[in-house]
């Protein structure tokens, strides 16, 4: 399984057990602007829409630690210094 796969089935696992403490799929689907189908999908570790994720996410409370995740690795990257781009010495030639 490869890590993307694994991390969709993780978050699918995590939305589900937190879901299910206080709502059905129904609820959340209205919450969230979505349909039932597409809640269904997340928790079966199918791919959604981003924007969907993240709504969902935080109507159950748990997008702030991915945030506060996403925050410090931001911190870690704006730290380094930036790349330079390459540069071409010489244009390429038309061929066309």
């Amino acid at each position: 399984m490869s890590k993307i796969e694994y991390t969709k089935e993780l978050l699918g696992n995590l939305v589900k057990k937190t879901r299910t403490s206080s709502m059905d799929q129904e609820e959340l689907a209205l919450r969230t602007g979505t349909s039932k189908n597409t809640i269904s999908r997340l928790e079966r570790g199918k791919g959604i829409n981003s924007d969907t994720l993240l709504a969902v996410l935080n109507q159950l409370e748990i997008l702030d630690p991915l945030i506060e995740t996403i925050e410090k690795e931001y911190q870690l990257v704006s730290n380094n210094p930036m790349r330079k781009g390459s540069h071409l010495d010489k244009e390429l030639p038309n061929d066309f």
